[in-house]
């Protein structure tokens, strides 16, 4: 990834061989030239017939719980037919909102997997692209880090850094952001609805990078409990604009999402329940901040 491959391997042969790879051809993983060139001389020493026989049944797992799913939950099917959504409890509505996003984190799941189990049946070993659960994500630049995560490492290498990324400060970085994920939202489909999606996604990133600056961790080290509470109180906000977010862009769009936040917090009934609901992401959370913290205990931070 950090050292360019020989000037003899930028052949038009090899050229034509990277971008014509049958297995990531459709949909992905990205790879980069110089990965691919590198495993197809030096095959890595993660690829063994155990691991990919793994990988293969976990796919079959994925593909089972999409048929599950869909055959028992009709999130999509109601939010497509535009429904009344003054019928439905605040309970209800969330929980279309909340699986209307795990559908969409499934649909892209499985061909992504599909692709990158035929590579490594192949003796390539693509990155994976969806590293967590949509439900195990609570900073939204982390998040972004986990989504779609060879397209964002592609993102970072060949736009967010020429641009000049974090080294210009915070309002650089932010501006770069705001380029980045326009791009990212055409090169999606040209939308409006996208479009909107971007710029949100932009926004909304702003409160964490903001409450970094205003509560930077180095200050809390004699204080790790209250700390921690704090985040999580900033983890249950992220979790809801990335929410309204994805939504927006992918699901039912602004208008749908207008018409559910009312149905949501337009009662007093409903506002409770929004309460509540908060508490229990909030403990969500901090079992996602334990989590982080084994895997650091472990040995390995994947930053996402």
């Amino acid at each position: 990834m950090s050292i360019s491959a020989k000037p003899t391997d930028y052949t038009l042969y090899n050229y034509i061989a990277y971008v014509l790879y049958a297995p990531l051809y459709l949909t992905g993983p990205i790879l980069t030239f110089n990965d691919y060139i590198s495993q197809n001389r030096h095959p890595i020493p993660t690829l063994s017939t155990s691991r990919t026989i793994k990988y293969g049944i976990r796919f079959l797992l994925v593909l089972l719980c999409m048929e599950l799913v869909l055959h028992y939950l009709y999130a999509v099917a109601i939010s497509k037919a535009r429904p009344n959504w003054s019928v439905y409890s605040p309970f209800q509505l969330s929980m279309l909102g909340y699986f209307n996003l795990h559908i969409i984190w499934l649909k892209l799941l499985i061909p992504w997997r599909f692709f990158r189990l035929w590579a490594l049946v192949d003796g390539i070993d693509p990155p994976e692209n969806m590293v967590r659960c949509i439900s195990d994500s609570y900073s939204a630049l982390a998040f972004w880090r986990g989504w779609h995560r060879s397209f964002n490492r592609w993102i970072v290498r060949y736009i967010y850094i020429p641009m000049g990324g974090n080294s210009g400060g915070k309002i650089k970085a932010v501006a770069n952001l705001f380029a980045v994920f326009t791009f990212v939202a055409l090169w999606h489909d040209i939308s409006l609805r996208l479009l909107v999606w971007g710029w949100m996604i932009t926004l909304f990133v702003l409160p964490e990078i903001i409450a970094t600056l205003l509560f930077p961790a180095k200050k809390w080290r004699d204080r790790p409990t209250a700390y921690r509470m704090l985040c999580g109180i900033g983890a249950v906000a992220n979790v809801m604009m990335m929410m309204a977010a994805n939504l927006v862009g992918f699901a039912i769009g602004l208008d749908g999402l207008k018409e559910m936040v009312i149905g949501i917090v337009g009662s007093w009934a409903g506002m409770l329940f929004f309460v509540a609901a908060c508490g229990v992401v909030f403990i969500g959370m901090q079992v996602d901040f334990e989590h982080r913290e084994e895997e650091k205990r472990q040995g390995y931070d994947m930053k996402c």
